[in-house]
């Protein structure tokens, strides 16, 4: 792993190409957390969609809390992807600049 330190601390800093590559490495471990995220939030639907069908009619309070929860993680991982993106934005706007 490469570390910048400040000019005059007695140790090299790193090249422009090794920041470049260290910051497309955090981009492409970011998309890969965008990619299983999504699968994430696929498979929380699934299950609340496998659950409201197996319990419709239910008046079970807890059936609805479940689903509710499975709802919870969807929008969760929504608001975790939106996340993710400005990360990826703002990394690659760094790269840009360099």
């Amino acid at each position: 792993m490469t570390t910048l330190f400040r000019e005059g601390s007695g140790v090299d800093m790193a090249s422009i190409e090794e920041v470049r590559a260290a910051i497309a490495q955090a981009i492409d471990k970011a998309s890969q957390s965008q990619s299983a995220l999504q699968q994430a939030a696929e498979l929380a639907e699934d299950a609340q969609q496998l659950l409201t069908s197996v319990t419709q009619g239910s008046v079970q309070a807890d059936v609805e809390t479940t689903n509710a929860q499975f709802q919870q993680v969807v929008s969760g991982v929504s608001e975790l992807q939106n996340y993710l993106g400005a990360g990826i934005s703002g990394a690659e706007g760094i790269n840009s600049r360099l």
